[in-house]
């Protein structure tokens, strides 16, 4: 067996408890196979790999990833299910180990008023500006106005004056340190809707190679398809990846940051705010996303 069906046997394996894959697990499952995986197989031909098997089948420097993609998976179960945080264990111990585990079991296990301080003890915390003082962020980005049409900066200016969104540090404009957040919008192309949201994080966890930023990911589903966390400027929602669609763009931001040159969570925005967008674009190989 290949290295990428056994990886989608696992996922499969792993969600195997009580009755078996929900059918979001399995949309989700299926759309990463066929979408970032590149296996061509119908999910009912594929035999569900345990623990050890799929650890035979993974390669030494691929367990990372593929522990994240099983907590993705774990967060996909509704209604919650210890048995199901249980399993995904078994798989995550034989494979290595990922901190932010910790929370999905948090939420499958119902002890959802740990998500957020279990998430703090571990997770990277959000960045902000270089060189832009926290109260100085609304004027700079107001600014960004005078950067010409095509432009990084050009491209936040506008990324909330088209979406009729107030600036950050603005009344009603949120935390200010969103700015940093919103410039890896404007960069990946992704809108502000949950299954947006989800995807962002997606494409720059694979972006940085799965070595950083699944902490945000892990924030994002969380947020939007747990119910589970409280963030400032953002409405929990349940079951993001449910929706029509979702499962297949998260599949392709995995595939697009894959496929960058490097980690764009890393750009320095205010250095090249003046750089037309285009060219950041090419020089970190960032595609456009797939029609969904």
């Amino acid at each position: 067996m290949d290295e990428a069906t056994g990886i989608v046997a696992g996922l499969l394996g792993a969600a195997s408890v009580g009755d078996g894959p929900t059918a979001e697990q399995r949309r989700v499952i299926d759309s990463l196979a066929h979408g970032y995986l590149g296996v061509k197989v119908d999910l009912d031909a594929i035999s569900p790999l345990e623990p050890d098997a799929l650890a035979a089948v993974v390669d030494t420097h691929d367990r990372h990833r593929v522990i994240d993609l099983l907590v993705l998976v774990e967060f996909c179960r509704h209604p919650d299910d210890p048995a199901q945080a249980d399993r995904v264990d078994e798989y995550v111990a034989r494979l290595g180990h990922e901190d932010m585990a910790l929370v999905a079991r948090d939420v499958q296990t119902g002890h959802r008023e740990r998500v957020m301080a279990d998430w703090a003890r571990f997770g990277q915390g959000a960045r902000t500006l270089a060189g832009v003082e926290i109260t100085e962020v609304g004027s700079f980005v107001h600014a960004l106005a005078n950067c010409r049409p095509g432009t990084l900066g050009r491209g936040l200016h506008d990324f909330y004056a088209s979406q009729g969104l107030p600036f950050p540090g603005d009344p009603d404009g949120g935390n200010p340190s969103l700015a940093y957040h919103d410039f890896t919008h404007v960069l990946t192309g992704y809108g502000t809707t949950p299954p947006d949201e989800v995807a962002l994080q997606a494409m720059l966890t694979a972006a940085a190679g799965f070595d950083h930023h699944f902490s945000s990911l892990v924030a994002s589903l969380a947020l939007f398809e747990a119910a589970a966390f409280k963030m400032p400027g953002f409405v929990a929602r349940e079951a993001v990846l449910d929706r029509p669609g979702a499962a297949d763009e998260l599949a392709d931001a995995f595939r697009r940051g894959d496929l960058c040159t490097g980690d764009i969570s890393q750009v320095d925005f205010i250095a090249r705010k003046d750089d037309l967008l285009a060219d950041v674009r090419a020089e970190y190989n960032i595609e456009p996303a797939g029609a969904f």
